[in-house]
């Protein structure tokens, strides 16, 4: 058989070896551009796309990216469990992450810094046999408005029986807890805090001040900043990133006690992109990847022990909480009993 430089007449040698290291510079770059990452991110939008942007500078893995509420994920996950088209779920309170985990939506998988996490992260992975881990912790309160507050006659809600009184009528926002993991949490709050019975009773009776259960958690502070209402049951990183955007914004920890969510990382059982996942996996659970949320105001208390303090993040363990029950409403039973008596007994037109 003739040797290449046969087959190219009056080429010379200079001429093939620069043909030869174009062909393998080809080569490498079909394999780069093949190496692809699928992430549904359930977060701030912001965030998201800091995590998207950041890391294909650093990896140049070319990486598609969805932005979902974690409910909304969690029923992606669902629908696509056969055939799944997505690798890494970013973020979202940790309940659906646990429901997921019990499905088999997830997979297992045990961090090499797994030991670099605080406790309650690793509880998190624990409790879901190692398919998901916490990510990151936000506690759960008030939000609201001191001039709109002023305009109703309305006192700041220190307590979660103020929100019940008559000046909040159609002024309190929240989660739809049927769209919205903040939502979801902020009914099984009410039944650790109360019991079922009771915390039902309480819904209720706040239904007639909800003036919107909106479809993301985030959504209702936002409302409130917009002057749409006077008070929001959320998170209280969202309500400090509203007042770093310079919103007059001031919020509370109920006088009764509140919990506070672990949001969650997992990988996708069956996904086409594992190696990647893994990869991605690690470099969110770093240090440094967490530290990154504080440049678009993501001001959820990080999971990694080594990130440096941040007076404007609220550390849960210096905050009135409860012990939230994780394995409890992390359940896919009790989350249906729940949502199905809020969907037939509370959100419904008799107790407007």
């Amino acid at each position: 058989m003739g040797k290449l430089k046969d087959y190219l007449p009056g080429i010379g040698l200079g001429a093939l070896v620069f043909a030869s290291l174009f062909g393998f510079a080809l080569s490498n770059t079909a394999h780069a551009q093949a190496r692809r990452l699928n992430v549904v991110c359930s977060v701030q939008i912001e965030w998201c796309e800091l995590v998207r942007n950041e890391y294909q500078r650093v990896s140049g893995v070319r990486m598609t990216m969805i932005h979902r509420s974690s409910i909304e994920a969690l029923a992606m996950l669902l629908a696509e469990r056969n055939n799944p088209r997505t690798d890494v779920w970013f973020g979202g309170t940790g309940d659906p992450h646990l429901q997921a985990a019990e499905r088999g939506l997830t997979l297992e998988y045990r961090s090499p810094i797994l030991d670099d996490l605080q406790p309650w992260a690793q509880a998190q992975a624990r409790r879901a046999g190692y398919r998901t881990v916490g990510l990151y912790s936000g506690v759960l309160g008030f939000a609201f408005r001191p001039d709109q507050l002023k305009r109703i006659g309305a006192e700041p809600p220190r307590c979660w029986r103020d929100l019940l009184a008559e000046p909040f009528r159609q002024q309190v926002m929240m989660g739809n807890p049927t769209s919205s993991g903040t939502g979801y949490m902020i009914i099984s709050a009410l039944t650790q805090l109360f019991g079922e019975e009771a915390g039902n009773d309480y819904l209720k009776r706040l239904h007639k001040n909800v003036a919107q259960y909106t479809h993301g958690g985030r959504g209702s502070i936002e409302n409130i900043v917009r002057g749409e209402g006077s008070v929001a049951i959320g998170f209280m990183h969202d309500a400090i990133a509203a007042r770093e955007r310079g919103a007059d914004l001031e919020f509370e920890s109920p006088c009764e006690g509140t919990v506070a969510e672990i949001g969650s990382l997992s990988l996708i059982a069956g996904a086409a992109n594992l190696d990647e996942a893994k990869r991605f996996y690690e470099w969110a659970l770093s240090a440094e990847a967490q530290t990154l949320a504080r440049k678009v105001g993501a001001f959820q208390y990080p999971s990694n022990k080594h990130v440096a303090p941040e007076a404007r993040i609220l550390d849960p363990s210096q905050t009135l909480l409860t012990p939230y029950d994780h394995r409890r409403f992390g359940s896919s039973q009790i989350r249906k009993r729940l949502l199905s008596r809020w969907i037939n007994e509370i959100n419904v037109p008799q107790n407007d």
